[in-house]
């Protein structure tokens, strides 16, 4: 999915976060890149049409945001935001709400859970995940329905080098079969070099 934003402005009482234009190449890993608290996260966020409060333009394969698209795409927070509910039901849930058969939704889950090495945990409620095991079950949910469009915000923030190694080989994997476009936030040069083919520096203006 090709994403085009051009003119996007948003204010905040300290700065505007301001994207005169961009382009994310259709099948694109791309790094939000900066100091903290100038609009990356903030940039995500109207990306995936969860924060209305800007001025300009963003379209999605050349349409305008609405359900078809968004149905193809999907964010993962810093902090997850997981159902109380076991790790197996996280992931499987997108696949319910979009009518995917049982017998593919478990196979589905079942390679996500095989992939990300925590099949072990298919049982545990997701609720009282450590950071990385979170991290990884937000992952594998926002990949159950292989979206075309996937946002992760600081997906590798606060856990252990196993666990990123995981998460990024199991992202690239995706991105190379599937052909998915993906932003990331990163402030790891190292993880933004392995993983990304392009940054793009968000800096707010005072």
């Amino acid at each position: 999915m090709e994403v085009k934003v051009r003119n996007l402005r948003k204010a905040y009482k300290n700065f505007i976060l301001c994207v005169p234009e961009e382009i994310f190449p259709s099948g694109s890993v791309t790094a939000l890149v900066g100091a903290n608290g100038k609009g990356k996260t903030t940039l995500l966020k109207i990306l995936a049409g969860l924060d209305s409060g800007y001025t300009g333009e963003i379209t999605y394969n050349g349409a305008r945001l609405c359900k078809n698209v968004r149905r193809r795409m999907t964010m993962t927070f810093q902090t997850p935001m997981l159902l109380e509910r076991s790790v197996y039901a996280n992931i499987e849930y997108p696949l319910k709400i979009r009518g995917v058969s049982r017998g593919e939704r478990k196979a589905r889950v079942d390679a996500l859970l095989n992939r990300l090495s925590i099949a072990h945990l298919a049982k545990n409620n997701a609720a009282r995940l450590s950071g990385g095991e979170s991290q990884k079950v937000a992952l594998a949910r926002g990949l159950s329905f292989e979206p075309q469009f996937l946002m992760l915000d600081e997906p590798f923030s606060a856990i252990d080098q196993k666990s990123i190694d995981d998460m990024m080989e199991c992202i690239a994997d995706y991105n190379k079969s599937s052909g998915a476009t993906i932003i990331l936030v990163s402030h790891d040069k190292t993880q933004i070099e392995r993983l990304c083919d392009r940054s793009v520096l968000i800096n707010g203006e005072a």
